[in-house]
């Protein structure tokens, strides 16, 4: 039989037990009732969560909730969950008792139970996280005093602190996912091919402009290493840029050629730089690919429509110089010079036939030219002596007075060669009048024939100015002369030489430039012997 004292201390234990209980299943319910609420990551689906959970604690007859501005005073109602008698909307208390009860942060009555006149419980619950007041419900209820209690409220005030925390992560959640979202656009939007690795060499990011460069597929390559995919040259030269910038830390760039796919070519061009957290430790590399072929084409229209430009200021003057000097001597002879002064007569007339070769050259240049942009350029082959030619060019440059030796040296044997007689004259003509221009007074000019094993090879040589070495692959460009001082103020359209080669290579021939700065140069020029 149990004593009075041991029955005290059973029935306290007993209680206390029993209050144990009691919490640690209204802790298991809250914790239950939270994982439902914060799961959500929808606005919608965390109202209904909420609304169905306080259904389930307080039968409303209506409910609404308002979430505040960014202002933290203006708010709207967002979610009215159920449309009944009476609206919420109607019974909603003015802006000060709102911010009040937003003050005392609890579930808070609204309505007097004394009223007699009441046929509904107005009340406004504060959806608080513990930053910020995010909102409010307004709910009605039956005029039944008995529903508000001290451990309701701990419910409802619970509920509406894990439905705030609900809101702001929804919040986040779409910032961020409009962040990623912006960010890929931008991704996508670089012209450029974009790959990030991790310090594995594993792909953990791609944009589709990589896939077009390199020749790959987007959804085949994340989470594999680089050289599951890569091959050749791109491959080994990925490598070298990998444990190179790993090594020594720095952005690190390089150029590759590659074939993305059967048949293109193209060059590439590799940027390579570290990836770093917020603590400056790496953790991985980014790489950005460029496809230079398509930067060079638009570096070279750019520069070929500065050289047009300048091609039509130099013809401009070059045809205007000549004209001038032409109707200058002629208004002369006309107006000044004496008929029975014929070394005058003699000296001017000599003056305007020179010109009117200068003017006839440029003419017949650019006629050139516009043949050849048009595809209508053609060779009347016949079979001539390239000696008698060379012969025949020389005596006219030698008839003009210009204070320049011009020496031949002829192979005895040469044979005949078939080719255009008068396009070979035109590159015989640019080729001696470049030397003769380019030499100094005093100078010589040399022209050299011989054979070369089923060509006839031709040097026209000089003791002038010379070419720089990094110029030279470029003088047979259109439009293109050398940027010099020296030669600023001798005349020139940049075609000559372009037209020249054009001439020797449809003729499958070839001309090779030898030349020492400021000693003079060489251009060869070969011509097959026959055209078969």
């Amino acid at each position: 039989m149990m004593t009075k004292p041991l029955e005290k201390d059973h029935q306290f234990l007993t209680r206390t037990i029993s209050s144990l209980t009691d919490q640690v299943d209204l802790f298991e319910t809250f914790q239950d009732l939270s994982l439902k609420i914060i799961s959500q990551f929808d606005l919608n689906a965390i109202f209904n969560t909420f609304s169905g959970i306080v259904k389930e604690v307080v039968p409303y007859q209506s409910i609404a909730v308002y979430l505040f501005h960014e202002d933290g005073k203006n708010f709207s109602r967002v979610y009215p969950l159920e449309r009944v008698t009476p609206n919420p909307q109607e019974v909603l208390p003015d802006d000060g008792i709102i911010h009040w009860v937003m003050d005392q942060g609890r579930w808070t009555v609204i309505t007097d139970f004394q009223d007699q006149k009441a046929t509904a419980i107005t009340s406004i619950l504060p959806i608080k996280s513990p930053r910020q007041a995010v909102g409010f419900l307004v709910m009605t209820t039956d005029v039944d005093p008995s529903l508000y209690n001290q451990k309701l409220t701990s419910v409802l005030n619970f509920l509406a602190s894990q439905t705030a925390i609900a809101i702001e992560n929804q919040s986040l959640v779409a910032r961020i996912n409009n962040s990623n979202a912006y960010l890929t656009n931008m991704l996508e939007s670089i012209s450029n091919g974009i790959m990030a690795v991790n310090m594995k060499g594993e792909v953990t990011l791609i944009n589709k402009n990589v896939t077009a460069i390199l020749g790959i597929k987007t959804k085949k390559v994340i989470n594999r290493h680089y050289q599951s995919f890569l091959k050749g040259n791109l491959r080994q030269e990925m490598d070298q840029l990998f444990a190179g910038i790993l090594d020594k830390g720095f952005v690190m760039e390089s150029m590759v050629h590659h074939s993305p796919f059967k048949g293109i070519h193209i060059v590439i061009g590799i940027t390579a730089s570290l990836l770093v957290d917020k603590n400056r430790n790496t953790i991985g590399i980014i790489f950005i690919f460029r496809d230079m072929s398509a930067s060079k084409e638009i570096e070279r229209l750019t520069r070929l429509d500065e050289m047009k430009s300048e091609f039509v200021s130099n013809v401009s003057h070059e045809l205007r110089t000549p004209l001038s000097i032409i109707k200058a001597y002629s208004e002369a002879l006309l107006t000044q010079v004496k008929p029975q002064d014929h070394d005058t007569r003699e000296q001017f007339l000599s003056v305007i036939d020179s010109e009117t070769d200068r003017l006839s050259t440029i003419v017949s240049n650019l006629l050139d030219l516009s043949r050849i942009e048009a595809g209508k350029f053609r060779l009347d082959y016949s079979v001539f002596s390239l000696k008698d030619l060379v012969n025949s060019v020389i005596s006219v440059f030698k008839a003009k007075p210009s204070n320049i030796d011009i020496l031949t040296d002829f192979h005895e044997n040469l044979p005949e060669i078939e080719a255009d007689l008068e396009k070979i004259r035109e590159v015989l003509i640019n080729l001696i009048a470049n030397s003769i221009k380019f030499s100094p007074m005093g100078g010589t000019v040399s022209i050299t024939v011989e054979p070369q094993e089923g060509f006839v090879s031709c040097s026209v040589s000089d003791t002038g100015i010379g070419i720089p070495k990094d110029k030279i692959k470029h003088i047979f460009k259109k439009f293109y002369r050398v940027d010099n001082s020296d030669i600023a103020e001798i005349p020139g359209t940049g075609l000559g030489l372009s037209i020249v080669k054009h001439v020797l290579d449809a003729h499958r021939g070839r001309i090779a430039v030898d030349s020492i700065l400021g000693e003079g140069s060489v251009f060869t020029f070969f011509l097959p012997i026959s055209r078969s």
